[in-house]
């Protein structure tokens, strides 16, 4: 094991030897891995625990399946233009049809689908739908852009992953059966960590207030400005909900929650329909569309077409849609050298000149705050949305907000919604008019409403550097503050109630407009249910080995009770790291049509789960039953779990680079 693990960092390492994950010397070092191990399964007559011995049972059927699959799998990746006809082994297939659904108003696709003929049946696959048929397994795997064409991964590996697949759902009732066969306090914590792990779907519906409120803070390039987020997220809110918050969610909370818990979201009734011919189409019970509402049953958009009242729900739909896919975050700014500066999400296109460092920062770091939100690291979640913050005053020294102006737009956007101020000027100066006296109270409440509109009027002016005066909105409040002002100076006693009616139909006509405001703009392969149930499952193993780690560093220190409470731990860890993996091989089986790629995400976290295995031997390895080689192991080991966390994003890449 120890061999196997330092042979898969060696060429993870080196990208000129990549070729050597599916070499016959490598090969051959995992046969021997398996070999040695049933040989210590039979020496010590492990069949006599039967859920140790089915654990190593299961990973020897993993292995057997995939070398299988090495032997016997094929697989070919095969282009397509429309009408073309291709023989792929003694089969002819035609591509029929090709279509790319984009998020409406974006350039992200949504999703890819392709009409296949075979053998006279006609078949569909989709990016994580892929169809089968007769032995062989057609994946949706590219497109040309220009929509005439689609590339189409063919597999056949019916006994490697079979075989494979039979090992993974062994180890799963190994793991299971050895944790609850230990009985005690493992138990229960395993069974904790375990059920916590199943019900992916039950994670929070969004972060913390607090933490939603420390990235709004962050910098955005939004509607043809850089402002805060807290901004944008606001105008997100009140286009997709039909108001400023949601549930009892704050508009940071709620549009944060589709780029952090897009799983759990997407089938939420939160987007509010108002055409009734829309919700007829969508097949709506009432005016709240979830985002899967959009697609039929053979994943073919509803409303794609140009109908006119077709065109809101589309809106809607595409910023839900963008959001979730990233494209809507444009929160990394970059200089270019010519001294342009351009504003980049995580999925745009990298500028030629754009060194590295900052290319796999731009297209990394959402996605590890992600992480952060699925193991509910909190507190480093918030360290890092400073981090972020602070390349933004890196990259663009002088061009972004100051932070009177970000507090500014804050308040503007907090308060400019608020309908109470319209209703009481419009409400009061209709009463104090019937009423024909209160001529004190009418003058007091045109002074607080002059004062009201002057502050929104001055918060607008400061946050966006010019006189508001451009749109519809910004001339209400004027209206409303030069009435509010004419009310004071007014020596009538019927003008100045006047005054506060036309102040309060100024602003409630500003709020409508406001409410309503144009705002525009996953990666389809991300668009997997899988993914939150594998994220959350690593997370949990990396948590309690980071927990392991810390607990040899006290005893080191002299605190010697946490490391038998660290030794308990272990086995749930490495179980929970287990299942991730395996988790995570079954949706790439489902997205690029195979379970295994020796990315170096993947082949980092195998040789972590190596790694931590080795203490799981105890009884073989006596140095392990020594605290100090324990603890200084533990410590040391953890150095892989960070290799795999941070150093594959922003050294090795790869396909995981998202991650």
């Amino acid at each position: 094991m120890t061999v196997t693990a330092a042979a898969l960092a060696v060429i993870s390492c080196v990208p000129e030897l990549s070729g050597a994950y599916t070499s016959w010397p490598m090969t051959a070092l995992w046969a021997a891995t398996c070999l040695t191990a049933l040989a210590a399964v039979v020496m010590r007559r492990l069949w006599r625990r039967m859920p140790v011995f089915l654990l190593h049972l299961s990973l020897a059927v993993i292995l057997a399946g995939a070398f299988l699959t090495h032997v016997l799998g094929t697989s070919e990746t095969v282009h397509f233009r429309v009408g073309d006809t291709r023989t792929i082994g003694d089969t002819g297939v035609t591509l029929i049809g090709f279509r790319v659904v984009n998020y409406p108003g974006t350039p992200t696709p949504a999703n890819f689908v392709s009409t296949l003929s075979v053998a006279d049946d006609t078949l569909t696959t989709s990016m994580n739908r892929p169809c089968r048929h007769k032995g062989m397994t057609y994946f949706q795997s590219g497109y040309d852009r220009d929509g005439g064409g689609s590339s189409i991964t063919v597999s056949s590996d019916s006994w490697g992953e079979g075989v494979t697949y039979t090992g993974y759902a062994l180890l799963l009732v190994a793991m299971v059966w050895t944790l609850i066969a230990r009985g005690g306090a493992r138990r229960a914590a395993a069974a904790a960590a375990l059920c916590v792990a199943a019900q992916s779907y039950a994670a929070p519906r969004a972060l913390p207030c607090d933490v939603a409120d420390s990235l709004a803070d962050v910098c955005i390039y939004h509607n043809g400005r850089v402002a805060p987020l807290s901004t944008a997220a606001r105008d997100f809110t009140v286009k997709v909900t039909g108001d400023d918050s949601y549930e009892g969610l704050t508009a940071a909370q709620f549009a944060t929650a589709w780029l952090f818990n897009y799983d759990a979201w997407r089938a939420e009734p939160c987007i509010r329909i108002k055409d009734a011919s829309v919700r007829e189409r969508l097949g709506l019970k009432g005016d709240r569309a979830a985002l899967t509402d959009f697609f039929g049953a053979d994943g073919s958009y509803l409303l794609d077409d140009a109908r006119p009242e077709y065109r809101a729900a589309n809106e809607q739909f595409a910023l839900a849609s963008s959001a979730a896919a990233g494209s809507f975050w444009k929160i990394y700014p970059y200089t270019t050298a010519d001294g342009h500066t351009v504003w980049l999400s995580p999925v745009d296109e990298r500028p030629a000149d754009m060194p590295l460092d900052k290319w796999h920062f731009t297209a990394h770091s959402l996605n590890y705050l992600a992480e952060l939100a699925a193991a509910g690291q909190y507190q480093a979640m918030t360290a890092a949305i400073a981090k972020t913050a602070a390349y933004q005053h890196r990259e663009v020294p002088c061009g972004l907000p100051s932070p009177m102006q970000m507090r500014c737009e804050r308040f503007f956007t907090g308060c400019a919604p608020l309908l109470a101020p319209a209703l009481i000027l419009l409400i009061g100066g209709l009463v104090l008019f019937f009423a024909g006296r209160g001529r004190v109270i009418a003058t007091v409440l045109c002074g607080a409403g002059a004062a009201w509109t002057a502050a929104l009027i001055a918060a607008a002016w400061i946050a966006g550097g010019r006189i508001p005066m451009s749109n519809g909105y910004e001339t209400m409040q004027w209206m409303a503050l030069a009435a509010c002002c004419y009310g004071l100076s007014s020596r009538q006693t019927s003008m100045t109630p006047l005054c506060l009616v036309t102040a309060g139909a100024a602003l409630l006509v500003a709020r409508m407009g406001h409410s309503t405001p144009q705002v525009s703009q996953v990666v389809p392969v991300l668009r997997s249910p899988l993914l939150s149930l594998h994220v959350l499952t690593v997370m949990l193993g990396y948590t309690g080995l980071a927990v392991t780690a810390l607990s040899g560093a006290a005893w080191l220190a002299g605190r010697r009770e946490p490391l038998v409470r660290a030794r308990r731990l272990l086995m749930p860890s490495v179980f929970l790291l287990t299942a991730g993996i395996f988790i995570g091989a079954v949706w790439a089986g489902q997205s690029w049509g195979r379970y295994w790629g020796w990315d170096p995400k993947e082949t980092w976290a195998l040789i972590t789960m190596l790694v931590y295995s080795l203490p799981l031997h105890d009884s073989s390895l006596p140095p392990f039953r020594r605290d100090r080689f324990f603890a200084v192991y533990v410590m040391t080991a953890f150095l892989t779990v960070l290799m795999t966390y941070f150093g594959v994003n922003f050294v090795l890449g790869g396909l995981h680079g998202y991650a």
